[in-house]
């Protein structure tokens, strides 16, 4: 099993999305999949014209030259596609909305019927079977990442690709410093995303159960929010201070 992870964090590998993305596929490889990531921070990937060059004009290529095309070639070559993304006004980052926004020259131009609703059929054979959603946010409660499930099963519906699960994590900006705090809880989130990683390759999905153990409160509301305060108290008067020296 080929896995292609798309990291679209603008921190990349020190982002709190990569924390989670790492033992996921740590997991992955010990199950025997062959496992590669991309970061979309730092590469070209320009927003698409809405020209529809790709379809008439210049059939499968867009007129833009930059990494976009190489990307979607690797898509083609996976059996599984992990998107990796912070939550970002509730939806995916704009770096990985940009890069969903340019797989139009995978598509053909006509429209077909599938259950019950018009698509597009694709223009290029390709392995991919699954996709699987990994996101963090700010924020205490898990219905945070609501419509950006919402969106990844329509994406997925829409590339024939079957949605095999979500690794969530809320309060992502503690989890850095759970492994401080309360080493044993942080421990236990990353080995239930590890776990993940192994059921996927192993079993072909993962259970409610390790996918629940990611997304774990380790807080209460209140300690949540009282911690959140004094940090950005915190940094506000260190930066403040900084600016006045």
């Amino acid at each position: 099993m080929k896995i292609l992870a798309i990291n679209s964090s603008p921190r990349k590998h020190k982002s709190n999305t990569d924390r989670i993305l790492q033992p996921f596929l740590e997991g992955a490889r010990e199950a025997g999949a062959e496992t590669e990531i991309e970061y979309l921070q730092g590469k070209k990937i320009k927003p698409c014209l809405g020209c529809y060059k790709c379809w008439m004009e210049t059939p499968g290529i867009c007129v833009q030259k930059d990494d976009a095309a190489a990307l979607l070639e690797k898509l083609r070559d996976s059996d599984i596609v992990v998107y990796a993304t912070p939550l970002y006004v509730f939806g995916m980052s704009a770096q990985l909305k940009a890069f969903f926004d340019r797989i139009i020259p995978s598509a053909l131009p006509f429209i077909e019927l599938r259950d019950g609703h018009c698509t597009h059929p694709f223009r290029y054979e390709r392995k991919t079977t699954g996709m699987v959603l990994i996101s963090n946010c700010g924020f205490h409660e898990l219905d945070n990442f609501n419509e950006l499930v919402a969106h990844f099963k329509i994406i997925a519906h829409h590339g024939r690709m079957k949605f095999l699960g979500a690794l969530l994590r809320p309060e992502g900006e503690f989890l850095l410093y759970a492994e401080k705090l309360m080493p044993d809880a942080a421990q236990a989130v990353y080995d239930a995303a590890r776990e993940a990683g192994r059921q996927l390759v192993r079993d072909g999905a993962m259970s409610d159960e390790v996918l629940q153990a990611v997304s774990r409160q380790l807080l209460t509301i209140e300690e949540f929010i009282e911690g959140a305060n004094a940090y950005f108290e915190q940094m506000t008067k260190e930066i403040t201070g900084e600016r006045k020296a």
